[in-house]
C-alpha cells in the first residue's frame, strides 16, 4: 500500500464546532467510558445511534459500526480520546472540560490548531494507509500562514491549497511553498497543468493533465482544511479563489503568533504516543509553562542556549546536575564565568537545557553498550545508586555475562538488564532462567545488600510478561530471595524522569515512586506508569 503523500484528515464532519456534540454522544453511548469499545460492534452501532438522536448522522446506522469507529477515530485524531492497552476510550483533560462546559470553543480552537501530523491516531494500527516519512507539520497553523503571507497577496487558492500546502512535510517549508506557489502563478495554463501533473505524480498519482480527477480527489479535504483555519479565526474565506485569505488585524495576529510559540510541534509523538496523545489534549486551562518561553531570546542568548545544550546532550535532565557540575561541563567551550552564568541559568529554569537529542539517540542507539550506559543515567536521575556490569559474589550458572546495570537505595538491590531490541523483547524461558538462576542467585549479598528487584529496559516493546511471576518463582525456590519485576520502554523509564524533574521532585524520594512499578508487569507508555503512581496527567 502506498503511504500518504498528502495531508488527511477523518472527516465525518467537517465542522469542528460539533466536535463537543460527538464527544457528548460518545460519553452516552460508553456509559461515561467504561464500556469496552476496541471490536465491540454492538458499541460502534449504538454509538451511531447516539449520534442520529444528536442530529449529527442521518439516520442510516451501519451493520458493522463503521459509522461509530469513523466518529471515534475523528476524536482520536483531534486527541479528544485515547484507546488503553485494553481496549477502552478514555478522554484527555481537554475532552473533560468539553464535557464539563468549559470554554468550549476555546478548547476546540486550542485541538484544531495544534493538529499535526503525525500524531497518535495517525501511527496507530487502524490508521492506513500511513503517511510516508519525515512528517513534523502543524497542517492548520501551517494553512494559516500561507493565507496571512503578503509574499502571496494574502491569499491562497483552492489548487493551491492542494498542491503546496498539502504536500508540505515539515513546519520550515513555509519559505519554499510560497516560492512554489509564486511561479505557478506566474506559469500560463499549460505551465500549470505541468507543474500540477509533477506534483501528482511524484506524490504516487497516475496523472491525467488533461482532467480535473486528480484535484477532485483532494478537494473535499482541502475543503476541511478551509473550515478549519476560518473557525479558528485567523483565516476568512476568499469566495474569489474558494480558499482562504488573510486577516486584517495585528492583535488578532499577535495571538496567533503567540498561540505558535507556545504549542510547538510535540516531540513526544516520537517516543510515546500514548503520552503524546495526553499532552496534545490538554485543556487550555491546564497548560502550564515550565520555562522561560514566553518572550523570544535575542539572537546571541539563543546561540548560547543552543550551544549549551550541546554539550549536555549526553545528561537526561541536566537541570538535576548540580551548579558546579553543570560549570565544569559547560567550561568545556565556554569561558567559567560565562559557563557559570548559564548553569544558574539552568538551574532557575530560565532555559530548557535538556534537548530532544538524549531521548532521541538512547531510542535509536545502535551500541548496545551504550544503550547501557544511557540507561544507568537515567536510573542515576531517579535517585539510586548505579553501577555498570560489576563483578557477581558467587559463579555465575549457565551465564557469561555480568548484569547490565546494579542500582541501589542503600538497603536492597535493583538488577536491570538493558535490552536494545530494534523490535519486540520476548521474555524467553531461557532468559527467565539467566534471570532466576544466575544474576539474582549470583548477586546475593552484594555489598552487604540483597536482590529484591529486577528490571528489563526495552528499546522498544515487550512480551511474555507471564514469566516475571514465574523468575519470583524460581528465585524463592532456588536461592530463597523475595523479589519483585517488571519490563520498562526506555521511553517510559525517561519520561518518568522527566516528569520528575519538571515537578520537582527532590531526588530522595525518586526511588519510592520507582519501586512502586515493580508489580510484576510490563510498561511500554508512561501513561501507564503514572497510571500506577496516580499521576494526573
Amino acid at each position: 500500500m502506498e503511504p500518504r503523500n498528502f495531508w488527511f484528515v477523518t472527516r465525518p464532519l467537517r465542522d469542528p464546532q460539533y466536535h463537543a456534540d460527538g464527544l457528548r454522544a460518545l460519553q452516552k453511548a460508553t456509559d461515561n467510558f467504561i464500556q469496552s469499545w476496541k471490536g465491540n460492534r454492538a458499541l460502534h452501532r449504538k454509538y451511531e445511534q447516539c449520534l442520529v438522536d444528536a442530529g449529527m448522522k442521518q439516520n442510516h446506522i451501519s451493520r458493522d459500526g463503521s459509522g461509530g469507529r469513523t466518529w471515534a477515530a475523528m476524536l482520536k485524531t483531534y486527541n479528544y480520546v485515547y484507546e488503553d492497552e485494553k481496549g477502552f476510550l478514555h478522554p484527555t483533560k481537554v475532552a473533560k472540560a468539553i464535557l464539563n462546559g468549559q470554554k468550549v470553543p476555546e478548547n476546540i480552537k486550542k485541538q484544531v490548531l495544534t493538529l499535526q501530523i503525525p500524531n497518535g491516531y495517525f501511527v496507530s494500527k487502524a490508521f492506513r494507509p500511513k503517511y510516508s516519512e519525515g512528517y513534523r507539520i502543524q497542517p492548520v497553523m501551517f494553512l494559516i500562514r500561507l493565507a496571512n503571507d503578503k509574499r502571496l497577496d494574502k491569499y491562497i487558492s483552492k489548487d493551491e491549497i492542494v498542491l503546496f500546502a498539502m504536500t508540505a512535510k515539515r513546519n520550515n517549508q513555509l519559505d519554499e511553498q510560497i516560492k512554489k506557489i509564486i511561479t505557478y502563478r506566474n506559469a500560463d495554463d499549460e505551465g500549470k497543468q505541468q507543474v500540477a501533473a509533477k506534483i501528482f505524480h511524484n506524490s504516487g498519482d497516475i496523472t491525467r493533465i488533461d482532467s480535473r480527477k486528480d484535484f477532485s480527489k483532494y478537494n473535499d479535504v482541502a475543503t476541511t482544511f478551509t473550515i478549519l483555519c476560518r473557525f479558528t479565526g485567523y483565516a476568512q474565506q476568499d469566495h474569489a479563489s474558494g480558499g482562504l485569505k488573510g486577516i486584517d488585524d495585528p492583535k488578532l495576529w499577535k495571538e496567533f503568533e503567540s498561540f505558535c510559540q507556545r504549542y510547538p510541534f510535540n516531540r513526544r509523538i516520537d517516543t510515546d504516543p500514548m503520552f503524546y496523545t495526553l499532552s496534545a489534549g490538554l485543556d487550555v486551562d491546564t497548560y502550564k509553562t515550565q520555562y522561560g518561553i514566553n518572550a523570544k531570546p535575542a539572537s546571541r542568548t539563543k546561540k548560547r542556549n543552543i550551544k549549551a545544550q550541546q554539550l549536555l546532550a549526553d545528561y537526561p535532565q541536566p537541570e538535576d546536575l548540580s551548579l558546579q557540575e553543570l560549570t565544569n561541563i559547560l567550561s568545556k567551550e565556554f569561558i567559567s564565568s560565562e559557563a557559570h552564568k548559564i548553569a544558574e541559568d539552568i538551574k532557575a529554569k530560565k532555559f530548557k537545557a535538556a534537548s530532544d537529542s538524549f531521548i532521541d539517540s538512547y531510542l535509536h542507539e545502535e551500541d548496545n553498550l551504550e544503550f547501557e550506559r544511557k540507561t544507568a543515567r537515567v536510573i542515576r536521575g531517579l535517585g539510586l545508586n548505579v553501577e555498570m556490569h560489576p563483578d557477581p559474589t558467587t559463579t555465575f550458572n549457565n551465564s557469561n555475562e555480568n548484569i547490565d546495570v546494579m542500582a541501589d537505595n542503600g538497603e536492597v538491590l535493583i538488577l536491570v538488564d538493558a535490552k536494545n531490541y530494534a523490535k519486540n523483547f520476548n521474555l524467553s524461558a531461557a532468559l527467565r532462567n539467566v534471570m532466576a538462576n544466575s544474576y539474582l542467585a549470583g548477586y546475593k549479598g552484594y555489598n552487604g545488600m540483597e536482590p529484591a528487584y529486577y528490571c528489563y529496559v526495552t528499546a522498544n516493546t515487550s512480551s511474555n510478561e507471564a514469566n516475571l511471576t514465574k523468575i519470583n518463582e524460581l528465585a524463592k525456590k532456588n536461592s530463597n530471595l523475595d523479589v519483585h519485576g517488571m519490563m520498562i520502554s526506555a521511553s517510559a523509564l525517561y519520561w518518568l524522569l522527566n516528569y520528575c524533574s519538571e515537578n520537582n521532585i527532590p531526588e530522595e524520594e525518586r526511588p519510592k515512586l520507582f519501586l512502586r512499578l515493580f508489580t510484576n508487569r510490563s510498561y511500554e507508555s508512561f501513561v501507564q506508569v503514572a497510571d500506577v503512581l496516580g499521576i494526573d496527567l
